[in-house]
């Protein structure tokens, strides 16, 4: 389930509510970027794509960027950004979303302040968009349901590729003759077409091609509009003949024949660039020979109008990347673009790690010594030989340990992620569902790991491990998830599928808390400190809460909506103060759960929220895992602005 959260504008403390400064983004900066795009009316001004609904603005060529508010309500890729040449007021927006209404063409006449979705084209995926060179006001889209033109810069479609014709369906690449915009040309999963009369007749155009060939990308040369490239997963074409015949270009790997975008240089026709797969290749004699100048896996390329040596790439998982030389060096350009999805977050004496999946070598494990505002790259997928590692834990006063994993591995490193161990649970028999550190008065901390084999312990840092029980029968526990506070750090709680376990003594006895509502529901547990030990469990039918060790429960929502509660986290210091996340809204407790108030300025706008954290022992600082844009910090305003 996702949890949105929002934004807010401003800060106006009010007698009944709670004060913070606003959210800020940190990062891992980077992630996986779809689609990039030079304003030619001023090149400084970019727009990238990305997964999840995302759009971002730099007005800087790269330097900074910060997110457009296009709707992040749907889950989509946004396939292709553009900006009217001669209008940068108006923007258009392409998104892929199968089977989905949102799917289609987005327009904003206010440099993405507001967006609308275009007429004629919902529900369709867009994997292209192109604009006429004569007249920006008729476009090109290239769709999951056939090629459709518009007249009016986007705002209305019609299709122009007859429904009927099964091969031209699924389009993959749309190009317009910059000198007839009647000559269209398409690329489809299974080969190019063409129309020279506006798509009342298509013809196949495939000779020299090899068959059952996907054209991800047609290029025209506007100097001379018979010679066309085509670049597909079988390698990289050209045309002499407007498409009469093809050849292929000679010397490209098979390896990096998977060519996602194909370009020439703006002012040198004998300069060709191939964005695959496995990086860039470039040829500089009309494409006799390419050379592999980086190995980014690219997915769109756009030049800088007044400099053409300047070239822009977005890649898949590895973020933005500009070069000033032709593509000879290339510099990444991802301060304040994130599309990534930060699934842990731990401390390990001070310093934070929070691990990143599905950005292939790009992702991994990344470090921040300064409580979450900035992050660099502690092992990448390469070191961790795993690009999706879903647990981390370090231990808050054992310096640069970490234990981390997934259900098929456990890893562990004692210096900080330079260098990784395999961790053998059970003779590798277990599958690694939750991984937790506890305090011990021994001179080691206790590893706890949850596993479909039960919970084990390590009590020399993941070396050997063995079974501990959380019951008297023999029964087998499968341990989906452990929960511990920096608030009360002897206490410990796992969920089964079951049951709930407390330990109040670092793992070494423990009982099944009395709850009454099924353990299926809980997204989280707070163990909070105090004369009376406190216990609020999270869940999809509100918050819970106990003062008596679990033994009994009321639900504790006063002042909340009613509704499913999504995380908590208890503030270091203060046992009595928890903050909870329920839809929109941060709330905050005094009292341990028993009344609550709204968080003023801790609101995100269309943010889905995965938890709330606490970055170190003051407790100063908040920090939000998300699911699709990284990690999130919120300075908590001091006691003096409370009433």
């Amino acid at each position: 389930m996702k949890f949105l959260l929002r934004i807010a504008a401003g800060l106006v403390c009010a007698p009944a509510l709670l004060c913070a400064s606003a959210w800020r983004p940190s990062g891992p900066w980077g992630g996986s970027a779809t689609a990039i795009w030079v304003d030619k009316n001023n090149p400084e001004t970019l727009l990238a794509g990305a997964r999840n609904s995302l759009i971002f603005r730099s007005r800087d060529g790269g330097a900074s960027w910060a997110r457009l508010p296009f709707p992040h309500y749907f889950d989509a890729i946004v396939s292709a950004v553009a900006i009217q040449p001669g209008n940068p007021q108006f923007y258009l927006a392409g998104v892929q979303q199968p089977q989905s209404q949102y799917a289609g063409v987005w327009y904003s006449e206010d440099t993405g302040a507001t967006w609308r979705m275009s007429t004629g084209l919902e529900g369709n995926s867009i994997q292209a968009l192109t604009f006429w060179a004569k007249n920006p006001e008729r476009v090109a889209a290239a769709t999951r349901d056939g090629v459709w033109l518009s007249t009016d810069s986007g705002r209305n479609w019609k299709r122009i590729s007859a429904p009927y014709n099964h091969e031209m369906r699924a389009i993959t690449a749309v190009a317009i003759d910059p000198e007839d915009s009647n000559i269209v040309y398409a690329g489809t999963t299974h080969l190019p077409w063409k129309t020279t009369d506006g798509g009342k007749t298509w013809e196949s155009i495939h000779d020299g091609m090899i068959d059952d060939t996907d054209v991800f990308s047609i290029f025209i040369d506007p100097a001379n509009p018979t010679r066309v490239l085509a670049s597909a997963c079988s390698g990289i074409y050209r045309s002499e003949n407007a498409g009469t015949s093809w050849t292929k270009f000679s010397g490209i790997p098979a390896s990096h024949r998977r060519t996602h975008v194909i370009r020439q240089h703006p002012e040198n026709r004998e300069v060709i660039y191939a964005g695959t797969t496995l990086g860039l290749l470039k040829s500089v004699n009309g494409g006799a020979t390419f050379r592999q100048l980086n190995n980014l896996p690219i997915l769109s390329m756009a030049f800088d109008p007044r400099n053409p040596e300047r070239l822009y790439l977005a890649t898949d998982g590895a973020g933005l990347w500009r070069s000033e030389d032709g593509g000879k060096t290339l510099d990444p350009i991802n301060e304040g673009f994130v599309s990534r999805r930060v699934v842990g977050l731990t401390t390990a004496d001070g310093e934070l790690y929070a691990n990143v999946i599905q950005d292939g070598e790009a992702g991994g494990i990344f470090t921040s010594a300064d409580g979450g505002v900035k992050w660099t790259l502690a092992s990448s997928a390469s070191v961790l030989r795993d690009n999706h590692i879903t647990k981390i834990a370090g231990c808050p006063s054992y310096p640069k340990f970490l234990l981390a994993g997934n259900a098929t591995r456990a890893l562990r490193t004692v210096n900080g992620g330079d260098s990784w161990r395999e961790v053998k649970l059970l003779k590798g028999e277990a599958r690694l569902f939750a991984i937790a550190c506890v305090n011990t008065e021994a001179e080691k901390p206790l590893l706890l790991a949850g596993t479909d084999q039960g919970l084990l312990g390590s009590a020399d840092l993941g070396v050997t491990w063995r079974t501990i029980k959380l019951t008297t029968a023999n029964i087998k526990h499968s341990v989906a998830d452990i929960y511990t506070s920096a608030a009360s750090p002897h206490q410990v709680a796992v969920r089964t599928g079951q049951a709930i376990y407390l330990s109040e003594d670092s793992g070494a006895t423990w009982r099944a808390l009395n709850i009454m509502f099924p353990v299926g529901l809980v997204y989280d547990v707070a163990l909070a400190s105090g004369s009376q030990s406190a216990i609020l469990v999270a869940t999809a039918h509100g918050l819970y809460a106990s003062e008596d060790g679990g033994r009994t429960w009321q639900r504790r929502q006063s002042g909340m909506q009613p509704g499913t509660v999504s995380t908590l986290a208890v503030r270091p210091g203060r046992g009595g103060e928890i903050y909870a996340a329920q839809f929109g809204t941060i709330y905050r407790s005094d009292n341990k759960g028993r009344d609550w108030r709204p968080l003023r300025g801790a609101e995100m706008e269309g943010v889905t929220l995965r938890k709330l954290a606490f970055h170190d022992g003051e407790g100063s600082r908040l920090l939000a895992l998300t699911s699709d844009l990284g990690v999130f910090y919120l300075e908590l305003i001091p006691d003096r602005v409370h009433n």
